[in-house]
């Protein structure tokens, strides 16, 4: 593992999961760009994160950035475009296998960690899947003064879509990431026909094929902006995170 406080080098590096910032920033209210789209792309194709003032969710999917707007609306956004937290890597599969069966997002949850060569390592995960029902959710754009992320996502939307096929991005990681990344699963959703989209809550599965990429590094830039270098991070921030992926109570169709 090796910890950066700049963007590196532009090469091609395999098994490494790169980010911008850390999580207890982002609910910590550090919402102001540390990085554009390019820069995390020279980095890897396949990613999740946010953009800057916290204006949707964000999907990288073969080296495409979309946004997942809270209006409901899917965007591909280009490279200027700036975001303060961002998690990429190059996906290559070291594992492929598929679920026949119906599984809700528990039993799918359960299956992948079985699957795990160990609990030491992050994994990139890619599950293109038809879902019998998914919900997610997104956040509006956010201004200044910052409310910190537990409070913003007590207005998010939720949204709900029913038969439907799509692609869940994102990673797995350890315990012990905690406060730098999300620890355990953290999943966002884009529909195969790019309309629909968010941060996964929670699915039905009605079959699909699974993509595992191991990843046994992991390389931060840490943010010279202002809002982190004068944030306060020393708090425990683990029941904020935990409340955050939860999801709040609003819905939208």
């Amino acid at each position: 593992m090796l910890l950066t406080g700049s963007l590196l080098a532009e090469e091609r590096r395999d098994e490494v999961l790169y980010q911008v910032s850390t999580i207890d920033a982002l609910l910590a209210g550090v919402y102001d760009s540390a990085a554009s789209l390019g820069d995390l792309l020279k980095q890897g194709d396949f990613g999740i994160g946010t953009f800057d003032a916290l204006d949707g969710e964000l999907i990288a999917l073969d080296g495409v950035v979309y946004q997942a707007a809270s209006d409901g609306q899917i965007r591909r956004m280009p490279a200027e475009t700036g975001t303060p937290f961002m998690a990429v890597t190059w996906f290559a599969p070291d594992q492929v296998f598929a679920f026949s069966d119906p599984v809700d997002f528990e039993a799918f949850k359960a299956q992948l960690e079985q699957r795990f060569p160990s609990r030491n390592m992050i994994y990139a995960i890619k599950a293109e899947a038809r879902f019998a029902q998914i919900r997610y959710r997104s956040v509006p754009r956010q201004q200044k003064p910052y409310a910190p992320l537990a409070e913003v996502t007590r207005e998010q939307l939720l949204f709900e879509q029913r038969d439907i096929d799509g692609t869940l991005v994102g990673f797995w990681c350890p315990s012990f990431v905690e406060g730098i990344n999300v620890p355990g699963f953290h999943l966002h959703f884009l529909s195969a026909d790019r309309a629909h989209g968010g941060h996964v809550l929670d699915f039905s599965m009605v079959h699909g094929s699974v993509e595992l990429d191991d990843t046994s590094g992991w390389e931060i830039a840490l943010p010279t902006i202002s809002g982190y270098l004068d944030a306060n991070l020393d708090s425990d921030r683990s029941a904020e995170l935990h409340a955050v992926e939860r999801g709040g109570p609003r819905q939208q169709d």
